[in-house]
């Protein structure tokens, strides 16, 4: 192998390898201008909606189901076992309403829903001086690898910090689960 075949191999690797470390950074900078442009199309290509969803319901039944169990004195009362079935289906909607390009947009924006509107809708709203959604979605983010398929992004909002995780998808990244501060 000579010289110049070599330096071509080399570069290509070298190559290779800073786009395998910068393709989370770059989905997640794809997934930004998504959401500030209100472009659904561009941002579900970067988002598994159904493992978004399906974790912000797990993770808002599990606390439900603690928070009753605690409030019962450890063991849920039968009462709140009848209750329990009731609060996942009413979970499920809110998830799936909340869920959405413009609900993705408030959380990354570290706000959450707007008051009175429990699956806030996807039309634009003009943004006033101040306001957070005016913010670019995710800035002031800490971004990091949390293993070779786990990328974590923590926003840091009013209530606490969300962690955002990608996953590796083939040669890509999409955000499969939302960490929310709750407790």
């Amino acid at each position: 192998m000579n010289k110049k075949t070599l330096a071509l191999l080399l570069a290509a690797g070298v190559l290779l390898a800073a786009w395998f470390i910068a393709a989370p950074w770059l989905t997640v900078y794809q997934i930004s201008n998504a959401v500030q442009s209100r472009d659904a199309q561009a941002l579900s290509e970067h988002v598994d909606f159904a493992s978004v969803r399906q974790s912000l319901k797990d993770q808002i039944k599990a606390t439900a189901l603690d928070k009753m169990a605690r409030e019962a004195g450890g063991t849920l009362n039968p009462l709140a076992a009848l209750i329990a079935p009731l609060a996942g289906a009413v979970v499920d909607g809110a998830v799936d309403a909340y869920v959405t390009p413009a609900g993705l947009a408030r959380l990354m924006a570290g706000t959450g829903p707007r008051k009175g509107e429990p699956g806030a809708p996807d039309e634009p709203r003009a943004p006033r001086d101040g306001d957070a959604s005016a913010r670019r979605p995710l800035a002031g983010a800490d971004m990091g690898y949390a293993g070779m398929h786990r990328f974590i992004v923590t926003a840091h909002g009013r209530s606490g910090d969300t962690r955002f995780v990608l996953t590796r998808r083939g040669l890509g990244w999409q955000l499969s689960e939302i960490i929310l501060p709750i407790t």
